[in-house]
């Protein structure tokens, strides 16, 4: 099992709830605007870490392309479906 911090395991889970919602990566910007991150940079850095750790793959020349190589538990509700990040302009 790879130890992540609990902001690493919060980007972690948002790329893998967008890749099962959207069927493709997010965007820096998305994973930004999903999280509450202000700067890109603050974004990449996070993207560095998993992947020094072995958690994600980026693929060179190729847009959103992370392939998550450890996942971590989606959390669930009490009858056992998957719980979705939903930003509050999502949820109309």
């Amino acid at each position: 099992m790879i130890s992540l911090t609990p902001r690493q395991q919060d980007v972690l889970r948002f790329i893998i709830g967008f890749q099962r919602a959207k069927g493709f990566s997010p965007s820096f910007d998305e994973i930004a605007s999903g999280l509450g991150i202000k700067a890109r940079s603050q974004v990449s850095r996070h993207l560095d870490d998993l992947e020094e750790r072995g958690a994600i793959r980026r693929l060179v020349q190729r847009v959103r392309a992370i392939e998550v190589l450890a996942p971590v538990a989606i959390p669930r509700a009490p009858d056992g479906a998957p719980l979705h990040f939903v930003r509050i302009g999502d949820a109309a």
